[in-house]
């Protein structure tokens, strides 16, 4: 290998481990007393409600307002990593677990009302690990609760974003640089909400497409045959001398009429079909976020 090709090599080497290095400095350190801690007390943090739309619906998950408490005990005695202790002077760690239900975007953006069922919400759980000595905060996990079609489906998603958290606990603790490294997420539920709008949008030019193409293809379905047949309807006459004229109509004097009628009622069928046709296959049409 040559002297330039070496040097070369060299160089880039320097470059990658002086990358690294840097973006090692960026980032600050996970806090010593939380990778050592063994005894933790676990506390109820509530939470603004647990998980009802509005004030005047009923909650989405079973269990009440203790529920995250109640699940993330459970899932944190499973782990058996720490010691649970039911007194903050004998824990080395504070965990305080809040269920939250913000609203976070709206679903007709433009609309300048105020409408409670257009609000979008993003339920989630946030743990807090706190020194239980100041009650200071030196970490807090957020895992979002994705939406369900149904009361089983949030509950089960309920579930397993307990699951997560304490997952994402375990990774912070056994495996901190990869967890400084992990990239954030987005929420469940606004990626939902964005899908939604979006086939909403597809599904509106779909109807448009689909009712011009239907208009036009039923326009050109109406076959309505008249009829060539005349006629008389008075004497015949003499115009000129040496020629005659009879006046006559034709026999079906409406069939242009009815021609018109079948025209346009082809035309509004074919409209309406196509509007639902491409308004479903607008809706359907794969879409990514």
């Amino acid at each position: 290998m040559s002297r330039i090709a070496v040097c070369g090599l060299r160089c880039l080497v320097s470059a990658v481990l002086f990358t690294s290095a840097a973006r090692a400095q960026d980032r600050a350190p996970v806090p010593q007393q939380l990778l050592r801690a063994r005894t933790a007390f676990v506390a109820n943090g509530g939470g603004e409600s647990y998980g009802a739309d509005s004030y005047f619906r009923l909650t989405r998950y079973d269990g009440g307002p203790n529920r995250a408490y109640n699940s993330f005990y459970s899932a944190l005695s499973d782990w058996r990593h720490y010691e649970l202790v039911g007194s903050t002077a004998d824990a080395d760690v504070l965990l305080v677990i809040r269920f939250a239900n913000p609203v976070v975007d709206r679903d007709n953006a433009g609309n300048t009302g105020d409408l409670p069922h257009e609000w979008i919400y993003d339920p989630q759980l946030g743990l807090s690990i706190n020194d239980p000595k100041t009650g200071l905060p030196l970490w807090t996990i957020t895992e979002h609760i994705e939406p369900g079609d149904d009361r089983a489906d949030d509950n089960r998603h309920f579930d397993e974003a307990v699951s997560r958290l304490v997952n994402d606990l375990e990774r912070l603790i056994l495996s901190p640089t990869a967890t400084l490294e992990q990239r954030p997420v987005l929420p469940p539920g606004a990626v939902r909400a964005a899908l939604r709008r979006r086939r909403s949008q597809h599904a509106f030019i779909g109807s448009l497409l689909g009712g011009v193409a239907g208009g036009l293809i039923g326009s050109r379905t109406a076959n309505y045959a008249c009829s060539n047949e005349v006629v008389p309807i008075g004497p015949t006459i003499t115009p000129f001398p040496g020629t005659t004229q009879q006046l006559t109509e034709p026999k079906d004097f409406f069939c242009e009429s009815r021609r018109g009628q079948a025209k346009l009622r082809n035309e509004f069928i074919g409209s309406i079909g196509g509007a639902i046709v491409g308004g479903i296959i607008g809706w359907i049409w794969p879409t990514s976020f």
